[in-house]
């Protein structure tokens, strides 16, 4: 064999084997048998060329090309392989789902038994496409109305008890305060209405009143402004005057007042101490010291002391009347006559 037929040959056989890694890195192994299959769905996110086709979890092919529906332009086409022997049935679903948390999609191939004659998929048939959540793909469908069921009812459970008496917890314990809240808002908003119905014609009166006195000061507008204009000129009439001379008229004023405010002290002073003895000498003669207690309390002195003051006036009345009882002369040696008894004799009125 000559040098060129071996390079020939080791050329194609590099050809060879440089298409068979493309092909294989795009998942289609040309050494087995593979089929070519199509589906089309309306979202392809996540769901890349060389994704997984797989059969009951287990890996029979890969997803080769993806593109748009030249006549929908809302779908798109997914085409994959699948390598091996392997009866898919022409209902068999392709089903994109979740194959794991951290993302990534693969195709699902779901049917219920195996196909025989007529009823398999060949080459080259669209399988019908469907989209699984990522909930529906780590629980599976059939699981899902299940779980579903059962966090329904612990959902509703857990609200029906939530505030409930004798239930523990902050969260219970927060929705009975919430509850007594609501409850005093609801009294005191029922308060507030009543009183607001009680008071409806005080405010409305109240409101009418401030409205005639608004409008009075919107009547009187140019009087307010005459006034502000009037004190401003007052205001600037007393910085002009002589301010600090009538404030010093007014402080010497203020200090004659403050000398006769202390010379009043000083005679109250007097006054009180006046009082105080004057008050001494009443309780000394209401304790019945001295002449004067005993001239108020002592009933048989003033008996006495009045029956000499009558006695007295009886004896300067007589003295009065008959003064030659008292005094016996004569200028020229006569004989005195006889006193001769009064007909009126205030004393003998008096005896009798």
């Amino acid at each position: 064999m000559s040098r060129e037929t071996k390079i020939g040959l080791l050329s194609v056989i590099v050809v060879a084997l440089m298409i068979w890694g493309y092909m294989f890195l795009k998942g289609k192994n040309l050494l087995s048998k593979s089929d070519t299959f199509y589906a089309i769905f309306e979202d392809v996110t996540e769901l890349s060329i060389s994704a997984p086709v797989v059969l009951n979890g287990f890996k029979i092919g890969t997803v080769t090309n993806i593109q748009l529906d030249k006549k929908n332009v809302k779908q798109m086409i997914v085409t994959f392989i699948v390598e091996g022997n392997y009866s898919i049935p022409k209902n068999a679903i392709a089903a994109k789902k979740s194959v794991g948390v951290m993302g990534g999609k693969a195709i699902s191939l779901e049917f219920n038994a195996v196909c025989s004659g007529d009823n398999c998929a060949e080459s080259s048939d669209t399988l019908v496409g469907k989209d699984i959540g990522f909930i529906g793909s780590m629980l599976g469908e059939n699981e899902i109305s299940k779980y579903t069921s059962e966090l329904t009812l612990s959902a509703r459970s857990i609200i029906a008890n939530i505030g409930k008496e004798g239930e523990p917890g902050s969260v219970n314990e927060t929705v009975r305060q919430l509850e007594i809240i609501s409850k005093n808002m609801a009294a005191l908003t029922a308060s507030a209405n009543r009183l607001v119905e009680t008071n409806a014609r005080s405010i409305e009166s109240t409101l009418q009143n401030v409205a005639k006195i608004s409008q009075g000061l919107a009547k009187n507008n140019e009087n307010i402004d005459h006034i502000v204009k009037n004190l401003n000129k007052i205001s600037g009439d007393l910085a002009k005057s002589n301010v600090d001379q009538t404030f010093s008229k007014l402080n010497t004023t203020m200090d004659g007042a403050t000398s006769g405010i202390a010379e009043l002290k000083t005679t109250l002073q007097s006054t009180t101490k006046t009082l105080d003895n004057l008050q001494g000498i009443l309780q000394s003669v209401e304790k019945g010291n001295g002449t004067i207690s005993k001239l108020i309390y002592d009933e048989n002195f003033y008996n006495n002391l009045n029956k000499t003051s009558r006695e007295l006036s009886l004896l300067l009345q007589d003295l009065r009347l008959n003064p030659k009882r008292y005094a016996h002369f004569s200028v020229f040696g006569k004989k005195q006559k006889a006193y001769t008894l009064p007909q009126e004799d205030p004393v003998q009125s008096e005896k009798k």
